[in-house]
């Protein structure tokens, strides 16, 4: 399957978040539809929160393209960020999406690109009584990993030092596959060790990765708010969602150790790279843990930094005890708590 991607444009959307499933989509496609009027531009389209997902469906931001801002008491009028699409076309029933999937994100990962939690689907047709006739576009939204290092890397450093350490970057593209985007991240790594401090490499790599989820973070904030008990929100984690990480707590720093990214391949691993390939996230990484400088994992070090400082509303430093890229069989990371936290 090929794949095509494509810039999505910042988008004035009418929005209605709902929790449900795909045979909902018709009837709210034309609530907006009738509500937007002349001012409806585009195909409708929903945004995915996939860690949103139970046995009743899955939250959904059904969305169509506007103009102009409307007037509606029941929807909203948003603004959609933008960024590059990694899409693929789907023709047929919903319910075999997942197929079309199982080949677009392998493609992805082939060129290095980290994917976000919360990807979109566009429905030039959804046929809910002839499921043949469905065709949906999936745009699964890319990180763009270089573009935020660099963005942040000036923000910390300076232009200059920023210069520097991406001065390979200009040989990369969209479809540059996996082994050179690594190669050239890891000359990236390298010079940045040369010109930062472990606390600046911390800033700037940790907001470049994948993100804790937002929409999960808000009921562990109030819980805080309401108990000032990290305590119990870290039981509260266990309890909960499939997402949160199972912390524990040593004095005043909270360890996250992550567990394998595909625990069924991990179990049947008999080697050290197979283990090393299902422990992993990262598709960057993939076949160059032992090359790629241990710094590079301050940026998976942002996954619980958003999490804990979401709830907390303070910012923490994160630190990372053990990782594939230092040699270690898995990742784990130290929070630790600020003065005060109890």
């Amino acid at each position: 399957m090929g794949i095509e991607y494509k810039r999505i444009e910042e988008t004035l959307v009418l929005m209605h978040r709902i929790h449900g499933k795909v045979d909902d989509l018709p009837e709210m496609f034309a609530k907006l539809e009738q509500v937007a009027g002349n001012a409806a531009t585009g195909v409708p389209f929903v945004v995915q929160h996939w860690p949103l997902t139970d046995d009743r469906g899955r939250t959904m931001d059904v969305c169509i393209p506007i103009s102009e801002p409307v007037e509606s008491g029941e929807f909203e009028v948003v603004t959609l960020e933008g960024g590059v699409a990694a899409t693929a076309i789907h023709i047929g029933p919903y319910e075999m999406i997942t197929d079309t999937y199982r080949d677009l994100i392998p493609a992805v990962y082939r060129h290095g690109h980290p994917i976000q939690e919360n990807g979109r689907e566009a429905f030039p047709n959804l046929d809910i009584e002839n499921p043949e006739s469905t065709v949906v576009e999936i745009q699964s939204m890319i990180i763009g990993w270089e573009c935020k290092l660099e963005q942040n890397l000036e923000r910390v450093l300076g232009k200059e030092k920023k210069d520097y350490v991406v001065s390979g970057f200009s040989e990369l593209a969209l479809d540059t596959q996996q082994p050179k985007r690594a190669s050239i991240i890891k000359e990236a790594m390298h010079r940045l060790d040369e010109v930062a401090t472990e606390n600046e490499k911390f800033e700037a790599l940790s907001q470049c990765g994948h993100q804790f989820p937002a929409e999960l973070i808000e009921e562990m904030r109030v819980l805080y708010r309401e108990t000032k008990s990290i305590d119990t929100v870290i039981q509260a984690m266990k309890d909960g969602h499939h997402f949160f990480p199972k912390l524990r707590r040593e004095g005043n720093i909270i360890y996250d150790r992550k567990g394998p990214a595909r625990k069924e391949d991990f179990d049947k691993a008999k080697t050290k790279e197979e283990k090393m390939k299902a422990t992993c996230f990262c598709p960057i990484l993939e076949d160059v843990w032992e090359e790629m400088p241990g710094t590079f994992c301050y940026c998976a070090a942002g996954w619980p930094r958003k999490l804990l400082e979401g709830i907390l509303e303070t910012p923490v430093n994160v630190e990372v005890v053990k990782a594939l890229t230092k040699g270690d069989d898995y990742c784990e990371f130290a929070i630790h708590l600020p003065e005060g936290v109890k």
